[in-house]
């Protein structure tokens, strides 16, 4: 095997890897929903974020160089922020309705059909990759997958 496929698998590995935390994370969330409400859980979540990525910042300092954070004329930069409140509570509530296979089923075809668009279009600096019939294919069969697992 080239060093090239070999290089593009192990990063095909870290991100099942990613999925595979997402998966337990949103079910842990689900779970702290139940204690602490929504938008509680999602609050003190976003407080022990804060805590871990200040002590990784501190034990990886040049992580983090925020004096080059883009300013105000780059607002729509930090709507990740935003959007990071949507990812984090929408497994919370979703999850005790419709359980964690078909909730997590349902996010990952939400994020490769926008992400093909992304591609198509090569939204702020990524990669254009334009929409051929094998990615269409792809996505159908996840829609698929999402009825077949569906609670």
């Amino acid at each position: 095997m080239s060093t090239k496929k070999v290089g593009t698998m192990s990063y095909i590995l870290l991100g099942v890897l990613a999925g595979a935390a997402f998966a337990l994370q949103n079910s842990l969330n689900a779970s702290l929903g139940k204690k602490a409400g929504y938008f509680g859980s999602v609050l003190l979540l976003t407080f022990i974020s804060i805590g871990v990525l200040l002590i990784l910042i501190a034990v990886f300092p040049r992580t983090a160089t925020l004096r080059k954070a883009p300013g105000p004329s780059e607002w729509y930069l930090y709507a990740g922020g935003i959007l990071g409140v949507v990812i984090l509570s929408m497994p919370i509530f979703l999850i005790p309705r419709i359980g964690a296979t078909t909730t997590t089923a349902a996010i990952i075809v939400g994020q490769l059909v926008f992400a093909v668009v992304l591609d198509q279009i090569g939204f702020l600096e990524v990669p254009q990759i334009s929409i051929d019939i094998r990615r269409v294919i792809g996505i159908a069969l996840l829609i698929a997958g999402v009825l077949l697992v569906k609670k």
